[in-house]
């Protein structure tokens, strides 16, 4: 190309071709695996309000309120790997999925008579469950599964949540400790049994 061709050639445009910005979704959606100790093996149900309070809630009330950072929540996936307590006794988890009208309730469990192999069950929400659906907190608070994880059982929860951006997070939980502004992450079975713990997160009863 000669010089004269290169100084009447056009600018290439960089853009996207389109005159205004496009559609985003302005919600704030994070997905984060939590993991947690059992310390009872007493079967125990997961809440939505308590998967909204393990993935984060902050301190509104000096030593009595914290409140949920999120406005919906889905329990996306339950992992468990259960140990027996000595080598001949049996040991079994299990999580038990509520249905609904158009969905039967399904549980699903493992035993291991082995202390060298834990029980471990890997489960999903069955579809249309309670579970695999968004649960939004302002509505109220739904059973979504119940767990059974004996002492000294390790617990992931896949956990997706849409944050509150109303300005004025309501969903609130009585704690025993709190400071105002820290951030706090509940057990899973939230603030009532307190059964299962978070592993290395800041959390208060």
């Amino acid at each position: 190309m000669n010089r004269r061709a290169r100084q009447n050639k056009a600018p290439r445009n960089l853009g996207s071709g389109k005159m205004n910005p496009p559609q985003i979704r302005t919600n704030v959606i994070v997905t984060h695996k939590y993991r947690f100790t059992s310390s009872s093996g007493t079967t125990t149900a997961i809440t939505s309000d308590g998967c909204a309070f393990a993935a984060g809630a902050i301190g509104t009330v000096t030593n009595s309120k914290v409140n949920a950072l999120a406005a919906s929540v889905k329990l996306d996936c339950l992992e468990i790997w259960t140990p027996p307590a000595a080598q001949g006794n049996t040991a079994t988890c299990s999580v038990e999925w509520n249905g609904q009208q158009s969905s039967s309730t399904v549980e699903v469990s493992d035993t291991t008579v082995s202390t060298a192999i834990p029980a471990h069950v890997k489960t999903t929400p069955p579809a249309r469950s309670l579970s695999s659906f968004w649960q939004d907190l302002a509505v109220g608070n739904v059973q979504l599964c119940a767990i059974t994880a004996p002492a000294g059982s390790i617990i992931d929860a896949t956990i997706s949540f849409i944050l509150d951006d109303s300005g004025n997070a309501t969903t609130q939980a009585s704690v025993g400790t709190a400071v105002i502004g820290e951030v706090y992450y509940l057990a899973l079975d939230a603030t009532g049994t307190h059964i299962y713990t978070p592993v290395a997160l800041n959390t208060t009863f």
